[in-house]
């Protein structure tokens, strides 16, 4: 529990303690008085978020401290000494420091070792539960009605909880699964039809390679010029070689060469010259045999360039009828084979989803008869203690009941929970929101609160403007 508070130079303070004593501690005063100072003091202790401004006007640095029992919070004592944050000089007490600075920064301090709010958060739930202002209002939602009974079970209770939420996500995908399979069996037959239909365009265009396409274009452009190129060539090869009245190049540097040969004794530079020209000879003699091959291996072939003109015909209309370029056409039958696949063979699919829904069906069940039993073990105790309390609170011949009501399955259980009560003697009983004023309902949440209070043993709890 809190023990003690102190202020510093913190919003509208100059300077505030406040020590508390074990039961009801009632902070009452004016509008003003800083009951919220404190209460924010309290939630920024807690892991809140800081923001600017909690400095005192004409200030540096502000500092709020908390020093908290935790002598019966031995899980606490284990997170603590698991983090590196035990107080060896008494381990029995907790303190927790944080400052503020004008420009906004500021320090988290756990029993004197830095650390960070977001540490704070984490110790928040073994410390103190804080109910707001009309926070009670929620208390007449029966999802917050079912979660409050819940958390007054056992460890037990509540992994049970966890693993019935996952157990029913995993039998909605199995149950759609099936469900789509079953679906898709029912067009199978017109659904084979047509990939079949497709299957036999992409069978008929016998794809091998997914570069066809733009090899087919490159040697359309060649046979398109046949003529041009056979032309070009031929002229090359005869500038080179020459002809019947005119000597070539290639004749020319041959000479060339010859005429520096005779004289490459003489001089080392004219020797390189000569080497460079006759290798220049040589060079120009394998052009011309390159050039004569590449020229008699073109010609002029019609029959082949109708053939590739036809096949990229062919392949523009597939391509353009199934909405996809040349290489999405391989992609597209795999994608056909594999879908066939599935629906060729449906059966052992469907049977594979039918044992794996009936293993999870069987563990959802066993989950849900557990979890309703508890609850109904739960709601008994609920309804003595809560009454209990009511007593306490003006409520003398009060009677409280969590009434269970079966619902459709689903991911917590099969039942919901409608809290009712009976508040005056010979009074009908009815649901607690039709029946319970502001004030009463307020009384009736603080009831409950602390029966949850002992249930997750929390020491502290902190309420802000109860009625």
């Amino acid at each position: 529990m809190i023990t003690e508070i102190l202020l510093e130079n913190f919003l509208f303070m100059h300077k505030a303690s406040l020590k508390f004593s074990r039961g009801l501690n009632v902070i009452t005063g004016e509008t003003g008085a800083g009951k919220s100072i404190l209460l924010e003091a309290v939630k920024l202790l807690l892991g809140k978020k800081a923001r600017s401004g909690l400095v005192l006007p004409g200030q540096t640095t502000a500092r709020i401290q908390a020093e908290f029992d935790i002598a019966k919070l031995p899980e606490l004592a284990n997170f603590l000494e698991e983090s590196g944050f035990h107080n060896e000089e008494d381990p029995q007490t907790l303190s927790i420091t944080r400052t503020f600075k004008e420009e906004g920064n500021g320090r988290v301090l756990v029993n004197g070792i830095l650390t960070t709010a977001a540490f704070l958060k984490q110790l928040g739930p073994y410390l103190t539960e804080i109910h707001g202002q009309n926070e009670h209002q929620t208390l007449l939602e029966p999802e917050v009605q079912r979660g409050l009974l819940d958390r007054t079970g056992n460890a037990t209770h509540k992994q049970n909880l966890v693993t019935l939420q996952s157990v029913y996500v995993q039998r909605q995908k199995l149950q759609q699964k099936l469900q789509e399979l079953e679906t898709r069996q029912q067009h199978s037959a017109a659904r084979i039809n047509e990939l079949q239909v497709i299957l036999q365009d992409l069978t008929a265009m016998n794809l091998c390679n997914p570069d066809e396409e733009e090899e087919l274009k490159e040697e359309l452009k060649k046979l398109s010029h046949a003529e041009q190129i056979i032309s070009s060539l031929q002229t090359a090869g005869t500038l080179l070689a020459g002809g019947e009245e005119n000597s070539g190049a290639t004749s020319q540097v041959f000479k060339s060469a010859e005429n520096l040969k005779r004289i490459s004794q003489y001089d080392k530079t004219i020797d390189e010259l000569y080497q460079r020209l006759n290798g220049t000879y040589y060079e120009l003699k394998a052009l011309e045999a390159d050039i004569e091959n590449l020229a008699d291996s073109t010609g002029l072939d019609p029959e082949k360039l109708y053939q590739v003109q036809s096949r990229l015909s062919d392949i523009s209309r597939v391509c353009r009828k199934h909405t996809t370029d040349f290489p999405g056409l391989f992609t597209l039958r795999e994608r056909v084979n594999e879908e066939l696949s599935e629906l060729f063979a449906p059966d052992s699919t469907r049977d594979k989803l039918k044992k794996e829904l009936e293993a999870i069906d069987a563990q959802y069940s066993k989950l849900i008869k557990a979890v309703s039993t508890e609850r109904a073990n739960l709601a008994k105790n609920l309804d003595r203690l809560v009454s209990v309390e009511m007593a306490d609170l003006g409520f003398n011949s009060a009677k409280f009941t969590a009434a269970l009501a079966s619902c459709i399955p689903g991911p917590h259980g099969t039942e919901n929970v409608e809290f009712c009560v009976s508040l005056n003697p010979g009074a009908p009983g009815g649901p607690l929101r039709k029946i319970a004023s502001g004030g009463e309902l307020s009384r009736v949440a603080l009831a409950i609160k602390k029966v949850l209070a002992r249930s997750d043993a929390l020491p502290t709890l902190v309420f802000d403007e109860i009625d």
